[in-house]
């Protein structure tokens, strides 16, 4: 937004000694906002508008999308279904094997812990009979062998089960690693995606338009708007009568626009000199006049003109 300067019109005939007439300008309390891209984001067009002049919109709300609006929200879907993947193979490592391979080992294990029984049996009722001199000591070496082996297969059967059901340490943390990255790029396609969408800065008005769908965006931004719920009046005061004008002075705002005039006080006076912008057609203070903004607070509601010109008549402080 372009910064307004004023001129300081020339005090009327029906002026007391100490009165100051100037121009000014009806404006939003919190000034008007230009919208636009963020300044590091190359966005050169506008890809959809959401609002329209007039529109009424709410902080956060969604106004405008950028060109790769498209391509930023595809990326961030890839990004979820990653995550989604990453996160069921941690489930899978987390769960181990499935439930019918654990049944069908602790079947395997019952079976050989059936054959163990079996083979302690034969070869304790032998080595009776082997004691008592009816049993060969081939015959009881046989026995104790098969009694070996069934031990050794029950204890190979149960480390089977184990495996399966034990999660080592070092797959689980490979599958936590997976899904912190998974989640990271996410969030960073999420960032993206919402730099691609232009939000309202504060609740209020669309004032106008500065760019269209299809149509590059100017450094002017995509729109300005602004709170017209509380409107003041901006009077431009040449520099030279600023130490005049004291906080709480009363005022009047009078131009064709209004009614009626309006009793106003001031609420602020600014503590920078700007250089006039705006057109004048006195030619004694000309364009390059060197003016102060005092802010005007109204007693009666103002029209909804953001930029509106009326005539501003201050009393100025006595001098000591």
């Amino acid at each position: 937004m372009s910064r307004p300067a004023a001129n300081t019109a020339p005090a009327a005939s029906t002026a007391g000694p100490q009165d100051i007439v100037a121009r000014g300008r009806i404006e939003p309390l919190g000034r008007v906002i230009a919208v636009n891209a963020p300044a590091d984001t190359p966005v050169t067009v506008l890809q959809k508008l959401l609002v329209d002049q007039g529109s009424k919109v709410k902080a956060g709300q969604e106004l405008a999308l950028a060109d790769d609006y498209d391509v930023r929200k595809s990326d961030l879907a890839v990004q979820k279904h990653n995550l989604t993947l990453a996160e069921s193979q941690l489930a899978q490592v987390m769960a181990g094997a499935k439930g019918a391979e654990i049944a069908a080992q602790s079947n395997v294990i019952a079976a050989r812990k059936a054959q163990l029984f079996q083979a302690q049996s034969q070869w304790d009722r032998s080595s009776k009979l082997f004691n008592s001199g009816f049993y060969s000591k081939d015959a009881l070496d046989a026995l104790r062998a098969n009694l070996d082996q069934a031990k050794s297969g029950v204890a190979q059967a149960e480390d089977v089960l184990k495996s399966l059901t034990e999660v080592r340490r070092a797959d689980e943390n490979v599958a936590l690693a997976q899904v912190a990255v998974a989640k990271a790029a996410v969030a960073r396609a999420e960032a993206a995606l919402e730099r691609t969408v232009i939000r309202a800065p504060i609740s209020g008005t669309v004032l106008s338009i500065q760019a269209r769908e299809g149509e590059a965006i100017s450094p002017d931004g995509i729109l300005r708007m602004a709170d017209l719920t509380h409107l003041i009046v901006v009077a431009e005061i040449d520099e030279s009568q600023a130490g005049r004008i004291a906080q709480g002075a009363s005022a009047k705002i009078d131009g064709s626009m209004l009614p009626k005039p309006v009793q106003a006080s001031v609420s602020r006076i600014a503590h920078e000199v700007f250089r006039q912008k705006r057109p004048t057609s006195d030619i004694l203070i000309g364009r390059d006049a060197r003016i102060v903004e005092v802010e005007l607070t109204p007693q009666t509601p103002l029209p909804t003109v953001v930029g509106g010109e009326v005539t501003v008549r201050l009393v100025a402080a006595q001098k000591g």
